[in-house]
């Protein structure tokens, strides 16, 4: 379904947000509910994350100029970049809240209606999290792929505000804040994920596996007698790639350009390449 990419997903993210958000904060303010409404204002705020990667999208579409030769695809990691510094803000903002209300101990028991629609919440955003995880594989969209672990991070979130109204209904008022914290360092967990490998990406590092796997496709070329080196960085979703191969010898020069041609095509097929720079050498006995 062609109308299925890394854009659909981050508005799918942004309406779910702006759903289940509103629907958190009207009924968190009706029933009494301080940890639902906290959790609401998660939600909300995980809307400027969708956006983020909506605005990379739209700028990594963009074509070359002169100060950007090899395009604008870096965008949408720098969209990834912004999700998990917002992650981590709001991990970082649940632990203070929660620290602070074990301190002063400032327990309260909500109305039970707040865990039907934490659980609820909760499974919504697992669907949403499994529907942008397998938009996130099939366009091979790194930034979708942030949007999804908030996803999943924001379900565990509102599971764990359920446990802690739960444990408030039969006096356990301390579990509240104590399911918080957990909560909060899974959410910086998930942050720390995501920028890890973002930044990895923006520096021009790439996984070893991905190298091996380049050059295992390289081998399949009979012509390709060694593969000397190959070096890799990544552009949004598609990969940029430096190769350099010694080739049998006594080729023509019209067989060694075809060799280079099936190398690009091959690399584009397999591994979705934006470019590949390929640098032929004479083989050595």
């Amino acid at each position: 379904m062609r109308f299925l990419n890394a854009k659909t997903g981050a508005w799918i993210s942004t309406f779910a947000y702006l759903l289940v958000s509103l629907v958190k904060i009207i009924i968190a303010w009706q029933v009494n509910s301080v940890a639902l409404m906290a959790d609401g204002f998660n939600n909300f705020t995980d809307i400027i994350t969708s956006v983020a990667l909506i605005i990379g999208l739209r700028i990594a579409k963009k074509e070359e100029d002169e100060n950007h030769p090899y395009g604008h695809r870096r965008a949408e990691n720098i969209a990834s970049l912004v999700a998990a510094f917002v992650i981590a803000a709001i991990g970082i903002q649940i632990l203070v809240d929660t620290v602070r209300t074990m301190v002063n101990q400032n327990f309260v028991t909500p109305n039970p209606l707040a865990i039907w629609v934490g659980l609820g919440s909760g499974l919504f955003m697992i669907l949403i999290y499994f529907l942008n995880k397998t938009i996130a594989s099939k366009v091979n969209s790194q930034g979708l792929r942030s949007i999804a672990k908030d996803n999943l991070s924001d379900s565990i979130v509102s599971f764990g505000t359920v446990v802690g109204i739960t444990g408030a209904q039969f006096g356990l008022s301390w579990l509240d804040p104590v399911t918080g914290t957990i909560v909060g360092l899974i959410i910086l967990w998930a942050a720390w994920g995501i920028f890890k490998e973002t930044a990895l990406i923006l520096t021009d590092g790439i996984d070893p596996e991905k190298i091996h796997q380049y050059k295992e496709s390289l081998s399949d070329i009979q012509e390709i007698e060694k593969v000397n080196d190959v070096k890799a960085r990544v552009s949004g979703n598609k990969v940029i790639l430096d190769v350099s191969v010694s080739l049998q010898p006594d080729l023509s020069i019209k067989e060694m350009t075809h060799v280079t041609e099936e190398i690009k095509e091959l690399m584009h097929k397999q591994h979705n390449s934006l470019m590949t720079f390929v640098e032929l050498n004479p083989s050595v006995k």
